[in-house]
């Protein structure tokens, strides 16, 4: 089924209330009707194409929306799919699709609607394909040879399949089980474990990480660009907590008043010297609603023996609550990266709340890295937004709070939705991060907000919004995407 747009050109905002200066912010907006909600995910498949996954109670779908045009096609889905991700594959200029099957992995073709065919026949810990659901998952795994390679999670081993130049794979089963939880006598959580991709020994070649009861794993390229399916110690002094000490089911039979969790958050470069960062999550509980974090962070250091860290953080930041999600990336365009974090406290006031008013607050601080490799210990900015709750539907929607590089210059304005009728528009501001002031836009916005998605659409280097729609906002604008293309 194929579906044509209505393109509207409109100037977003009047430009600073304070000044009253005009046009801003200066935006096209396209609306593309869909033919199933935009309940999904939200996936750029190369600079013609973005996928748009939703479904129902009964149904599943997964549309191609061709962003030349703005036509629409709904794809062919294998019966036993379950997850879809891009990929860089031999024999292919642009990006391919493919799907996580319970056979296997398949490829799509991105022109028409010909048959998906088996790419790499694999084993996962998704033995059984939910009917009604499709979404996005990171599939493939870059290490370093110009085509993806595939990392599928099972339950005794992690399946990396190499990809080689003629498109064969050649397989590595590593020794990285999946996390398992059992909740009754018939329920039983499987998931796969997070992987890193860094040069772990500094020899110019891409290793991956995992953390498995509390300690690093390593997997190292050798230089034919083969993996041993045995992981090695780096010996990075930084403590983690084991599985068992994480565990936090009531049922455990013990009290966690006290207690402490330390979990990886993330590695990546931070400082921008070129080398991995660690940082941890320590998770501090006082009693069942009294809890707070702090983010420790660990520099790398490079050695003759390769990636090293100390055993204390070099630099950490202190929250009194705990986050609901954690966002690290450069928002000022100075090539450090830091951190967004929105909390929300849960305590007898916040009950209350949600009961009388049907809302929660939501503060969302901003920590930015100094020259000094520092964070500081107060959020150099913090934002105020709302949760709404709907008890009786056993809901809450997020509000719209995105971080978007409107010139392409890599600093960053935010942008907040009001009421669900309205865009308002923090320019960035070199003294306090964002303007006091913004620019205001009346537009309908979709109830869950946490679904809006930031990307590059045209390839500009200017990121554009993406507003999706579902079957349970205000009629007249259910099922469809507004596309908002920066200027």
């Amino acid at each position: 089924m194929r579906h044509y747009f209505a393109l509207l050109v409109f100037s977003l905002g009047l430009g600073s209330i304070a000044a009253g200066s005009v046009n801003a912010f200066e935006m096209d907006k396209v609306q593309v009707p869909l033919a199933h909600p935009a309940n999904g995910s939200l996936v750029l498949l190369d600079e013609q194409h973005l996928l748009v996954s939703g479904f129902s109670q009964y149904e599943r779908w997964l549309t191609a929306v061709n962003l030349t045009d703005f036509s629409t096609t709904v794809l062919q889905l294998p019966s036993k799919a379950q997850f879809f991700d891009t990929v860089k594959l031999a024999g292919f200029a642009s990006p391919q699709l493919i799907m996580l099957a319970t056979d296997g992995i398949y490829h799509h073709p991105n022109e028409g609607t010909a048959d998906a065919r088996l790419l790499v026949a694999t084993p996962s810990i998704f033995r059984v394909a939910d009917a009604v659901r499709l979404r996005q998952r990171n599939l493939g795994v870059d290490l370093g040879s110009g085509l993806t390679d595939l990392l599928i999670p099972d339950f005794e081993v992690t399946h990396l399949y190499r990809q080689q130049s003629d498109g064969s794979f050649q397989h590595y089963p590593l020794a990285v089980s999946a996390r398992v939880q059992t909740w009754n006598n018939n329920r039983a959580d499987y998931t796969g474990r997070r992987h890193y991709v860094l040069d772990v020994n500094q020899d110019g070649l891409l290793d991956l990480v995992f953390v498995q009861q509390g300690r690093f794993d390593v997997f190292l390229q050798a230089k034919d660009g083969s993996f041993n399916s045995i992981a090695s110690d780096p010996g990075w002094p930084i403590a983690l907590s084991t599985e068992q000490e994480a565990d936090q089911r009531s049922d455990a039979g013990r009290s966690y008043t006290g207690q402490q969790i330390r979990s990886l958050e993330s590695i990546q470069d931070l400082d921008g010297d070129g080398l991995p960062d660690i940082v941890v999550n320590v998770e501090q509980i006082a009693d069942a609603l009294e809890r707070s974090s702090r983010f420790e962070i660990y520099f790398g250091q490079q050695t003759e023996a390769g990636l090293t860290f100390t055993a204390e953080p070099d630099t950490q930041i202190v929250l009194d609550s705990v986050p609901t999600e954690v966002v690290i990336a450069d928002f000022n365009g100075d090539g450090r990266r830091d951190f967004y974090i929105p909390t929300t406290k849960i305590g007898v006031g916040t009950i209350v709340r949600v009961l009388l008013r049907g809302s929660a607050n939501l503060d969302v601080d901003f920590y930015l890295l100094s020259e000094q490799r520092r964070y500081a210990a107060k959020a150099d900015f913090r934002q105020q937004a709302k949760i709404d709750v709907s008890i009786s539907n056993l809901r809450f929607d997020m509000p719209l709070f995105e971080l978007i590089d409107l010139n392409g210059d890599g600093r960053k304005s935010l942008v907040l939705g009001e009421s669900g009728r309205e865009l308002r528009f923090y320019g960035p501001d070199r003294s306090r991060l964002f303007s006091r002031n913004s620019d205001r836009v009346a537009l309908p916005l979709p109830r869950d907000s946490s679904r809006v998605k930031v990307l590059d659409l045209n390839g500009d280097g200017k990121q554009d919004l993406i507003l999706p729609f579902d079957s349970l906002d205000i009629e007249g604008q259910r099922n469809q995407l507004i596309l908002l293309y920066s200027r």
